[in-house]
């Protein structure tokens, strides 16, 4: 998705870090989202509602597994020059694995936590039901909003899985199909239309056009209520992580 004339919002105060040490194992299948702790992880950073994040400074490398083949090199800040947020989805020994947009949907980059600048807790989570066509937002496993929104058309559906949220941005031009605001999305639209000029990137976006509420009419954003955008983009931190269903 390529926005034009966007400026990034002020990120969201973030959580202490605190320490750890007791002994665990691997992520059982069962459980994707929620990593077993170990001596290296800060045990607060672990729960059903809490979600860790890592920031580093300058640029580093990300892996394909721990202590495997190099797989890229990422920037402290995205190209809309939020500081990079990098939401964790599992953790083993030194090694955390995150989620960025520069690989696949479902693909995750592997960084040393020596690397790392600062890890904290997000306690915000997004959870899309495509089917609904609602977004319901939670703080500490509680509910706090439900919004109505837009989803892919049928050819061009929204893609499920786990996301996070990378950038917080304003919108200044009044002509803009992306409304007043944006959250982006380390996804990718996996379905675009031929020809389509706005890029793959994942986001939720508002509309002008409220009759797109509840209704299967992107290509595969979401389109949010501009009240309902602008609230998110002042409430949901950055690495926010975001779960998509059908």
């Amino acid at each position: 998705m390529v926005l034009a004339a966007l400026v990034a919002v002020g990120i969201v105060a973030a959580f202490t870090l605190g320490g750890g040490d007791a002994g665990g194992s691997e992520v059982p299948a069962q459980r994707p989202f929620l990593p077993q702790r170990d001596d290296s992880f800060p045990a607060n950073l672990e729960g059903p509602n809490t979600y860790a994040v890592a920031r580093i400074s300058g640029r580093r490398l990300l892996y394909r597994s721990p202590g495997g083949e190099a797989r890229l090199r990422i920037a402290d800040q995205t190209e809309w020059d939020t500081p990079r947020a990098l939401s964790v989805v599992k953790h083993r020994g030194d090694w955390l694995a995150v989620l960025v947009p520069e690989l696949k949907n479902g693909e995750l980059g592997w960084i040393h936590i020596s690397q790392v600048r600062r890890l904290y807790a997000v306690t915000w989570s997004l959870h899309v039901d495509v089917s609904r066509r609602e977004i319901v937002v939670r703080r500490d496993g509680r509910r706090v909003r439900r919004l109505r929104v837009g989803v892919g058309r049928p050819g061009h559906s929204t893609p499920t899985g786990r996301f996070a949220v990378t950038d917080r941005l304003r919108v200044t031009d009044p002509a803009s199909p992306y409304g007043c605001c944006v959250l982006a999305l380390t996804g990718h639209q996996t379905k675009l239309p031929p020809g389509w000029p706005g890029g793959d990137r994942l986001a939720v976006h508002a509309t002008a056009n409220l009759s797109n509420l509840g209704q299967a009419v992107s290509a595969g954003c979401m389109r949010s209520d501009p009240r309902d955008a602008r609230w998110l983009i002042r409430q949901v931190p950055l690495g926010t992580p975001v779960f998509i269903r059908e």
